[in-house]
């Protein structure tokens, strides 16, 4: 059976899947038989562009909008990303409390990285704040999309509460002392993505997991890209593989034990080509919690 992922906050009406131990397939959206929701297919988040940015029809509701100070940059930089408009005025010098480093800051917005919660350095989220309301968080466009999975989430329950960039607009919010409201989705890398898919798999013991992935030709994709995580070890030592086709893409290995690792990367179209089931696998020795995701930014037919 399918797992959602629960997220805390979220516009749209269909979560993110969660496939453990089966086969999981990007249907076509007029696939209703076979589990489609409302966001365009089986386990989808929208991805909208915000209304602030220079992007043809990026206004909601139609019409024009002046971009805000400071979003030609994101344009420039930012890959996925999350934002929300708080709906009220934000002080900035509260917000910028929590902000690692500064990169721009003006008496309108800043522009910097915030630490997350149990995550290390390497994982900070970037974050855009307007003094008018809206909040920006995201990975750079070289970083990709399967950096945005909270497996620190993860538990028993196989679902995932948030993201890590909700994480991050938590954090500057609560700093701020303003509510987060209707978080939504973009990719300022793919301008005409429309759809974000998670398709995750959990081992909760040492041993072998699979499951068959197949993308539908008629979609276009801009990214495919991966993440495989360990959090736990029976002993001083862990080790976890994952494979496409018997290929093996990433590998985790420690000794001695040392504490919870993730690797991710982009996949090539030939490694995850078209039309065809392709079989994802992951290992795990001396491990009580191996965990691995694919992550599709596309259009839909």
């Amino acid at each position: 059976m399918g797992k959602n992922f629960s997220l805390k906050v979220l516009a749209v009406l269909t979560a993110l899947v969660m496939v453990v131990s089966c086969t999981a397939v990007l249907y076509n959206s007029q696939d209703v038989e076979k589990g489609m929701g409302e966001g365009g297919g089986k386990g989808v988040i929208s991805l909208v562009a915000p209304p602030f940015i220079g992007v043809a029809g990026a206004a909601e509701g139609g019409g024009s909008v002046a971009p805000r100070a400071g979003t030609t940059f994101l344009e420039e930089e930012a890959g996925i990303s999350a934002y929300t408009d708080v709906e009220e005025t934000i002080d900035l010098e509260k917000a910028k409390t929590v902000f690692r480093t500064i990169e721009y800051e003006t008496d309108e917005y800043i522009i910097g990285s915030v630490a997350l919660p149990d995550y290390p350095e390497t994982e900070d989220v970037h974050a855009y704040v307007h003094k008018d309301g809206w909040i920006v968080t995201y990975y750079l466009n070289e970083e990709p999309a399967a950096k945005i999975l909270d497996w620190a989430d993860y538990g028993t329950d196989e679902k995932i509460t948030g993201t890590k960039l909700e994480d991050g607009m938590s954090v500057v919010c609560n700093a701020a002392g303003v509510p987060m409201r209707n978080i939504k989705y973009y990719d300022f890398k793919y301008a005409n993505a429309d759809k974000l898919m998670v398709v995750a798999d959990a081992l909760w013991s040492p041993g072998t997991d699979t499951f068959k992935l197949k993308l539908p030709s008629d979609f276009v994709f801009y990214e495919r890209s991966f993440s495989h995580y360990c959090r736990e070890s029976e002993g001083n030592w862990i080790e976890s593989d994952m494979y496409i086709d018997e290929k093996k893409i990433s590998c985790i290995y420690q000794h001695p034990f040392i504490g919870e690792e993730t690797n991710y990367g982009l996949l090539s179209p030939t490694q995850l080509s078209l039309a065809v089931f392709h079989t994802i696998k992951i290992t795990g020795r001396n491990t009580r919690g191996t965990f691995d995701a694919i992550v599709l930014i596309y259009q839909e037919a």
